[in-house]
């Protein structure tokens, strides 16, 4: 059954208002919301429609209240051809009816199925943005060389590819990895540093916050924030965290659980820190958890450019991160934080340790993160490099494709 928001939607982009029509499609809600809002925003100033696709989920009803029609149909993050062939179906039946003139789809599976359809449909421009290709070195030789063809499959239903990260790019020219209309195009990313300054959060403000988290005024806290799988390391952390039990802290760790929990809950209690480490799952006060963080840490396998540590250093924290692309597109070795080696939790264990005993590291390597946010991850920027490219391919545009 079609629900009324649903019906409304659906009529409202099928008529034609003379404003080009650009269709974002992602797995998830959470990525339209977090990622995508401020660029979408800035499109639509610009004077583009703008809307989302994505599966059923809470952010949808926060968009459409912010003028943002939103179609939800399910995208399994799994491959299952089923499930993905019914996805495909209903994304070209949506395009068919709604007709863009741009369908940009984000992050590895809703591009798969997003670019499938999309071409189906004859959509004038098909692009995509690359938020991390799937594969990875630890990944097992097969599991590597399938995820590999599929994006070079991806790439030729593409015209134009954007990529967050410089390596990235690097990858995709090694590798053959090349859509219709040239190479990779870089745009990096960035945050709202207006949102995210930690001069918003004077020290009553913060205590405010610790007082509701129930940590101590003088208790450093350590954070970690992304969904709570095995590729994102927090295994690691809390092994990392045992061997620092004798120091004091508090942990938060956030993001949406993707059935990993559990086994992540078995290791905290098996590690007696229960009572030092909280799980709040997801939340959409990011910028205040970061006022009252000391150090953050993402001990990730994979990543395309993690939003999550511009967002921490943008705050004026220290960083520890795994040495691995993104990562170190992000994180100055030694100067905005650590790096240190994908599923080493004793290396882990031993840079917290190093910023737990000294204060003043922390503060210094929080300054000069803060100061690299401002110059390089400034979210308008990445707008802007995208904006021109939309204004590029539509006033190329001859005639619609579609029949």
């Amino acid at each position: 059954m079609v629900c009324p928001e649903e019906r409304t939607v659906t009529n409202d982009l099928a008529k034609s208002n003379g404003r080009p029509r650009v269709i974002h499609v992602t797995t998830i809600g959470i990525t339209a919301l977090r990622a995508l809002l401020a660029q979408c925003r800035y499109f639509r100033e610009k004077g583009l429609e703008v809307g989302f696709v994505f599966s059923p989920s809470p952010e949808g009803n926060i968009l459409r209240r912010l003028g943002f029609p939103v179609k939800e149909i399910y995208i399994d993050r799994k491959i299952n051809p089923w499930t993905d062939f019914r996805s495909i179906i209903k994304l070209y039946g949506f395009f068919r009816l709604v007709r863009p003139r741009i369908v940009h789809t984000h992050t590895s599976k809703a591009g798969v199925v997003g670019r499938i359809a999309a071409s189906l449909a004859g959509v004038p421009n098909v692009l995509h943005t690359v938020h991390g290709f799937p594969f990875h070195p630890g990944m097992p030789g097969v599991k590597q060389r399938f995820y590999r063809q599929i994006e070079k499959w991806m790439a030729g239903l593409t015209h134009i590819m954007f990529s967050q990260s410089r390596e990235d790019v690097a990858t995709a020219l090694e590798l053959g990895i090349k859509p219709r209309r040239g190479d990779l195009i870089y745009i990096g990313n960035g945050v709202d540093l207006g949102e995210f300054d930690p001069g918003l959060y004077p020290i009553p403000r913060r205590c405010l916050v610790r007082k509701e988290l129930a940590i101590g005024e003088t208790e450093p806290v350590i954070t970690m924030i992304g969904r709570i799988n095995r590729e994102k390391g927090y295994h690691d952390l809390v092994e990392a965290l045992q061997g620092v039990k004798d120091l004091p802290w508090r942990a938060l760790f956030i993001g949406p659980d993707e059935g990993f929990l559990p086994a992540v809950k078995k290791q905290i209690e098996r590690s007696g820190l229960e009572d030092r480490i909280r799980v709040l799952g997801q939340r959409g006060d990011i910028a205040d958890l970061l006022s009252v963080t000391d150090i953050y840490v993402l001990p990730s396998y994979r990543e395309g450019l993690p939003r999550s540590l511009i967002e921490a250093q943008a705050m004026a924290l220290p960083c520890v991160a795994t040495d691995i692309r993104g990562c170190r597109e992000v994180v100055e070795d030694g100067v905005t934080g650590l790096l240190v080696k994908p599923g080493d939790s004793v290396t882990l264990g031993r840079a917290l340790r190093k910023l737990l005993l000294e204060p003043e590291l922390r503060f210094k390597m929080g300054r000069e993160g803060r100061l690299r946010m401002c110059r390089f991850f400034n979210e308008a920027e990445v707008a802007r490099r995208i904006m021109a490219v939309y204004e590029e391919v539509l006033g190329n545009e001859k005639n619609s494709c579609y029949d």
